[in-house]
């Protein structure tokens, strides 16, 4: 999953836990995502995501710990255990603007669309990556279930797709959490 350069991140589940398909280009199923909740999470409202790959071995974790400016967003990798990206959320007029670190590149900030789900991942002026809701019927819209896809741009490392992948489940997590405080 982590050497595609492109990933369609699908949400097959909505209500409750969200659950999520990652499909390559052609279709072919590469892995899951997860929405975890535990216990402790109901008194610190702190949230995560797994993904896993298509054999179910844990692949990364994205978490949404307590803030109380910004929202920030870690994302881990599972083997070797490491944080891979931080995303911190800063104030934009009518835009979603983050910043991201990510190791490899310098400055990379995250700009999004506050009405669309659009996002422009670039890093010293480059785009490295670019992250877009795509429609995938008004049944699935309805049930607030939402498709995305994930390109790359060519020759990055296995680590560097993780960190991007882990930053969209995070801009997920950060929409959602912005649609539901609405």
């Amino acid at each position: 999953m982590l050497d595609r350069d492109e990933l369609i991140f699908s949400q097959t589940k909505a209500l409750g836990t969200d659950e999520f398909e990652i499909t390559d280009a052609a279709g072919t199923l590469v892995g899951t995502a997860r929405q975890t909740l535990k216990l402790s999470d109901l008194f610190s409202s702190s949230r995560g995501t797994e993904v896993r790959d298509v054999e179910g071995n844990l692949v990364l974790g994205v978490t949404d710990p307590v803030n109380l400016i910004h929202d920030s967003y870690e994302v881990r990798l599972a083997n070797p255990g490491m944080l891979l990206a931080t995303l911190r959320t800063r104030f934009a007029w009518l835009r979603t603007k983050l910043n991201l670190e990510i190791a490899g590149f310098p400055e990379v900030e995250v700009d999004g669309k506050i009405m669309a789900f659009d996002f422009t991942l670039t890093s010293m002026g480059r785009e490295i990556a670019r992250i877009t809701a795509e429609y995938s019927g008004m049944g699935r819209m309805m049930m607030g279930k939402t498709t995305y896809r994930i390109s790359f741009a060519p020759g990055l490392d296995e680590r560097q797709h993780a960190a991007i992948l882990g930053s969209a489940v995070a801009i997920d997590m950060l929409r959602r959490k912005r649609r539901n405080s609405s």
